[in-house]
């Protein structure tokens, strides 16, 4: 039997609720990622220059957090996000003798995490509740495939200081960072903690998705995006190791 034909309003309101669903879902659409490839040890010097001293990064104790906000004309149907990571690795370099301190250090992609329970909790209201599973896969799906960090072929972000301006305990860190193979300077702020036996730095910046050579993900023509902003706090705990 042929279903009746619903008035024009009706049908208009049907169309939007399906439209509202599939951008509710788009976050776990999958994308086309190139196989995972091995990351490489990181590309930095395991001797001090003279008049340094070297500090090695303590992963476990360490943390580089990324807020990224929903956007567009139907935002309240996708999820503001929290994206950690525990595997940043590498080494500080103090002068001894006043020398400019120095900072060489690694970020695998893979090492990312989405949408932590408890991490969002300790944001607040602005992210609310817990995430469900297949939203949260499909979030870092899109994040490491080629449309953003492209993990497949550039698995690592590096990060170089360049100039260290301030007096402690707070400086202002020209850090070059290479995503995606290419090369971006962005300003940090840094407060550094130093006891016998270990460094602390700590800071909270907002950068835009330009300033690391990266375009916001989007669906549907920019009804439902990611913010071009994005907030990102560190720690950073490094040890003298032997």
């Amino acid at each position: 039997m042929p279903l009746p034909r619903l008035p024009f309003v009706c049908r208009r309101a049907g169309l939007v609720l399906v439209a509202a669903v599939l951008l509710s879902q788009a976050a776990c659409r999958p994308v086309r990622e190139s196989a995972p490839a091995v990351p490489e040890a990181p590309r930095v010097s395991r001797e001090a220059p003279a008049g340094y001293a070297r500090y090695t990064v303590i992963s476990g104790e360490s943390e580089v957090r990324a807020l990224v906000f929903r956007d567009g004309p139907m935002a309240r149907f996708g999820h503001n996000h929290v994206i950690r990571s525990q595997g940043l690795r590498g080494d500080v370099y103090l002068g001894t003798t006043g020398e400019e301190p120095h900072l060489r250090l690694v970020l695998p992609a893979e090492s990312f995490a989405v949408d932590d329970a408890a991490a969002r909790a300790e944001e607040g209201a602005e992210f609310p509740g817990v995430v469900p599973d297949d939203a949260i896969a499909g979030t870092r799906r899109n994040m490491l495939g080629d449309g953003v960090l492209d993990a497949g072929n550039f698995p690592e972000i590096r990060l170089t200081s360049r100039r260290v301006t301030g007096k402690a305990p707070d400086y202002q860190v020209t850090v070059a960072v290479e995503v995606k193979g290419r090369t971006h300077d962005v300003v940090v702020p840094v407060h550094v903690e130093q006891a016998p036996g270990q460094l602390r730095a700590t800071g909270q910046l907002t950068v835009t998705h330009a300033d690391l050579g990266l375009t916001p993900f989007s669906v549907m023509g920019g009804l439902l995006s990611v913010r071009n902003e994005i907030t990102l706090r560190f720690r950073i705990v490094a040890r003298p190791l032997p």
